[in-house]
């Protein structure tokens, strides 16, 4: 398996890649198709984009890709949201595991100091995953129709 960072040509095998993951239902809060030209904005090129990794076997075909951005207003200094996408037979084969630690990498080379997920309460295999690489409960979380989990960085 190859983890590299994701490229402005990865957008089209990206999008499609996330697009079946909205197929499957309450995975993500995405809820409708992305083109490659908006999947690049979302998670590539957008000016909150911090970072794109993806993972693919040895014969190219993309397994899943993790993005770590700053969208949203209510982020404290220091802290990015993360999202992590695995097509549905590439799931518990430690796709996931092997991209977290290219993250956290990137992660702190941006003197980010926590990561943050947000996860759908219905998505107890994200919210699962999240916890076994070291995210806890948030606390100050509000919505139940969301888990939400945070994990400190060393710097």
């Amino acid at each position: 398996m190859l983890i590299r960072a994701a490229g402005r040509s990865d957008a089209l095998p990206l999008s499609q890649l996330l697009n079946r993951v909205v197929d499957e239902g309450d995975k993500t809060a995405i809820d409708s198709h992305l083109t490659d030209a908006e999947f690049a904005e979302w998670f590539l090129t957008g000016d909150h984009c911090l970072s794109c990794t993806v993972a693919q076997n040895d014969s190219g075909s993309i397994l899943g890709f993790q993005a770590l951005e700053r969208f949203h207003d209510d982020l404290p200094e220091g802290m990015a949201d993360i999202a992590t996408f695995v097509s549905a037979d590439a799931r518990g084969k430690g796709i996931g595991t092997a991209l977290i630690d290219a993250t956290v990498r990137e992660a702190q080379d941006r003197n980010i100091t926590s990561i943050r997920a947000v996860i759908r309460n219905s998505n107890q295999t994200a919210t699962y995953y999240y916890r076994s690489i070291g995210f806890n409960q948030d606390i100050s979380a509000t919505d139940s129709s969301l888990v939400v989990l945070t994990r400190q960085l060393s710097q």
